[in-house]
């Protein structure tokens, strides 16, 4: 079984390998056969193998079939060739989605939708996934970080700091002068939701010239989703939740990108002569028009949250806030967030991606930017901990709630560890939930002596120097521990089937 997967694997890859080699030689044209590739068993199989390793393969859709029902009732042999007939007699239906609503984080009252696909039809959304993403993959823009293979907010926050950093110094060897004093602070109202079927298709068949996958994915769009035993039509918006929407959402809100191409990448603009590529012609071009005095505008973006970063004046940025609403009215459906859009100067500071960015001013060096915690964020996580050991949680053992502990505090380091001061952050917050279990302690043992909880502590075993709360195996996990570092735009992974120098055997 392990050798058939790594051959499907394999096969699948090569695949990959053409299509994005194709899509980057050839950025006008269509691909006119995928079909065959999208019913070929051994896709199905790979995106069957992916949808039952994730843990969202125990949730069930609108026919109650999860991944270990199917296992049981038919088993995977047959669900797939099952499937596979469908594909090709053109039988195959989707289901509405079953929509479900999740409470937002900080916004008590508020939720967000969530539409839960069938299994089988996750299977057929993520073999078409497989084949459409190398496609787009090789015209998507490098400041486009959001849901694609390799990329991560990370390398987002870190491209900002590196635009938003001064690179020239005065004569009294400061850097008194920002390159971007102005940002737009950009927010697309329900974004998933008010997505343009029409927009969406228009650009998916620019690039993609089958017929049948680009009728699969319409029938994707409109399949309509199940709320309370109620149907609901879609005549907007991706299905949000399903494994095809992050891509389709990239490839509507590439048009941000596409508005700024002579600041960001120059692709439709290339003169014959030139041989440097469009991101160092972009360079070059953002050089000459700063020099010159003209207003300049650089995107990056994170799915639906983008920042506009601008060398000009306030009122230039608040003109090209109304202009950009206008233009992704008009070319995508979409509209800005009127209270979440607001144009910030970059020396008070602005938050994105749940991270705090600004420049600040060092009277020996000049102006400088960092990323940060913002504290907001770290109140956050100090009411959580509160919240886990309050009286009223003292029935499970100190082995159990550090358990429950140890997890939110470890994805919550390795969020921020690249962060500028993220120790001073970590130690402090590793002394609060100390002080929170000793408290919890007394709670849960109100007649032991202060030494008798003690016994409670001991060092610990990754670092003997450090004294931590322990039951047993468990003991309290240190945020301290964790390594933190400005985080590098090479660690960026590439996606595999961009990996290739040959022409693959497809």
């Amino acid at each position: 079984m392990d050798m058939d997967r790594q051959a499907d694997e394999a096969w699948i890859l090569s695949v990959q390998r053409k299509l994005y080699q194709w899509s980057q030689a050839n950025p006008d044209d269509k691909w006119r056969d995928m079909w065959g590739w999208l019913t070929d068993i051994r896709t199905i199989r790979c995106a069957w193998r992916r949808v039952a390793s994730n843990r969202g393969g125990r949730t069930a859709g609108v026919d109650g079939m999860t991944v270990g029902r199917i296992r049981a009732k038919w088993g995977e042999k047959r669900f797939l060739e099952g499937l596979q007939v469908e594909l090709r007699l053109g039988a195959y239906r989707p289901s509405p989605s079953k929509r479900i609503l999740i409470p937002k984080a900080g916004k008590p009252g508020q939720y967000r939708p969530l539409g839960i696909p069938t299994i089988k039809d996750r299977v057929v959304q993520g073999a078409a996934k497989l084949l459409l993403e190398p496609i787009f993959e090789a015209q998507f823009w490098h400041v486009s970080y959001g849901f694609r293979p390799g990329r991560s907010s990370h390398g987002a926050l870190e491209y900002l700091r590196r635009a938003t950093l001064p690179f020239k110094r005065d004569q009294d060897n400061r850097r008194s002068r920002l390159p971007y004093p102005w940002v737009i602070e950009g927010d697309i109202k329900s974004c998933f939701d008010q997505i343009s079927h029409h927009h969406l298709m228009n650009r998916l068949r620019s690039r993609v010239g089958d017929r049948r996958v680009t009728r699969l994915v319409g029938r994707f769009l409109k399949a309509g989703v199940l709320a309370e035993d109620q149907f609901l039509r879609t005549d907007n918006g991706t299905p949000q939740g399903g494994i095809i929407s992050p891509l389709l959402s990239n490839i509507v809100l590439s048009a941000i990108e596409e508005r700024y191409e002579r600041w960001t990448d120059h692709r439709t603009k290339l003169y014959p002569h030139r041989k440097i590529d469009g991101v160092t012609a972009a360079r070059s071009a953002r050089g000459s028009d700063r020099k010159a005095g003209r207003c300049i505008f650089l995107p990056v973006r994170y799915a639906d949250d983008f920042i506009l970063l601008v060398s000009g004046t306030r009122e230039e940025a608040l003109a090209e806030k109304s202009a950009l609403a206008e233009f992704l009215r008009e070319t995508t459906g979409l509209e800005l967030s009127p209270e979440k859009t607001k144009v910030t100067a970059l020396i008070e500071g602005f938050d994105f991606l749940g991270f705090s960015l600004g420049a600040y001013w060092n009277k020996c060096y000049g102006f400088g930017t960092r990323v940060q915690v913002p504290k907001h964020k770290v109140a956050d996580l100090r009411h959580r901990i509160k919240q886990l050991t309050k009286r009223n949680t003292t029935l499970v053992s100190l082995e159990e709630k550090l358990q429950e502990i140890n997890p939110i505090l470890q994805g919550w380091a390795n969020y921020y560890r690249y962060c500028a001061y993220a120790c001073d952050v970590f130690t402090s917050l590793d002394w609060y939930v100390g002080d929170r279990i000793w408290r919890w302690l007394r709670y849960k043992r109100p007649k032991a002596s202060a030494h008798e909880l003690q016994a409670s502590r001991g060092p610990s075993q990754l670092r003997c120097t450090r004294t931590v709360w322990r039951d047993g195996f468990t003991e309290q996990f240190l945020l301290a521990m964790t390594p933190s570092c400005r985080y590098r735009l090479a660690w960026m992974g590439t996606p595999e089937f961009a990996m290739s120098s040959g022409e693959p055997d497809a």
